[in-house]
């Protein structure tokens, strides 16, 4: 039996490809031409995450890639990718899966959708923006939507956005900026799922958050479900955070405050490159994992979150 890690990649991003064929559409226009050309190329994607040896990439196309922060949402456009995604996964079952992209404060249009995709498309969890049109994804809008994951028993990613005034915090700190401005919108969505009572509501309902948002432990750490005796104690709500990386600090951190079963290998490919099963398997044991938990943080609490069978 081969004592090599089994990863999969919770966070990768394909578009469809007109939306990076003329720039018309290119909502990021910070990413770079490299990331634009792969961002629309499955064949970048599987041959790197091959050579890397990736077993398998959980694919994301946001709402806010598709139209931006302020432009309306298309539920015909939306339909239109879930249909590309369930396609691309069904001519490369072994190495892709793929979240159904929804607007999740359409209300019920979002939830029609999401009971098509999970469905009849087999789509495996779904992917939300953290905040959209002044709300963030603890609002009652989302509920119908996220009623549909919690019956389903799928998954939901909760993606970072650009923070209102982006420009000012680029302008402040560049890139960096943006990035601590699209951790801080993934931060409060976090929180608004505390706090607005969804784990009550759907207690059976995984959410996963990007690392980004990561910040928002310190005030999730005061009270409630995150408090220092909860714990303790071994409380763990069903929330994940992907590690966008494999820095052995940021691992150790994430396992500390969340225990291994809520962690989930990612990079935000393409921005960053695949997962390397070397170096992941070295920065894990930096990060004081033993087997088991190295296991479970690779690619073990994946398949089980996706309910997709491991090798």
């Amino acid at each position: 039996m081969s004592n090599e890690l089994d990863i999969v990649d919770i966070h990768t991003h394909l578009w469809p490809a007109e939306w990076g064929a003329d720039g018309t559409r290119r909502i990021s226009a910070g990413l770079a031409e490299t990331v634009l050309k792969k961002i629309v190329d499955p064949a970048s994607l599987i041959g790197e995450f091959s050579s890397a040896g990736v077993s398998l990439a959980v694919l994301s196309t946001t709402i806010e890639s598709l139209f931006g922060m302020e432009n309306a949402t298309d539920p015909a456009v939306i339909a239109r990718v879930n249909d590309w995604l369930a396609g691309l996964v069904k001519a490369h079952p072994e190495r892709l899966v793929a979240l159904a992209t929804i607007d999740p404060f359409s209300g019920e249009v979002a939830a029609q959708e999401a009971e098509r995709a999970l469905g009849e498309l087999g789509l495996a969890g779904l992917v939300v923006d953290s905040y959209r049109d002044g709300k963030f994804i603890g609002d009652p809008v989302a509920r119908p939507a996220l009623a549909v994951a919690a019956r389903f028993g799928k998954p939901v990613f909760v993606h970072p956005v650009n923070a209102p005034q982006a420009d000012l915090l680029i302008a402040g700190a560049g890139k960096l900026g943006n990035s601590l401005g699209r951790g801080l919108m993934n931060g409060v969505a976090f929180l608004s799922v505390l706090e607005n009572g969804l784990l009550d509501e759907f207690p059976d309902l995984n959410f996963v958050f990007a690392t980004l948002g990561l910040g928002a432990v310190v005030q999730a750490a005061r009270g409630g479900a995150y408090s220092r005796q909860n714990r303790a104690a071994g409380h763990k709500p069903n929330i994940y955070f992907d590690t966008m990386g494999d820095d052995p600090s940021i691992i150790a951190i994430l396992v500390e405050f969340f225990g291994a079963e809520r962690v989930l290998a990612g990079t935000d490919w393409p921005i960053l490159p695949a997962l390397s099963r070397e170096r992941l398997t070295e920065s894990l044991t930096a990060a004081g994992l033993d087997a088991q938990s190295q296991s479970l943080v690779a690619g073990g609490n994946a398949r089980r979150l996706l309910g997709h069978p491991g090798q």
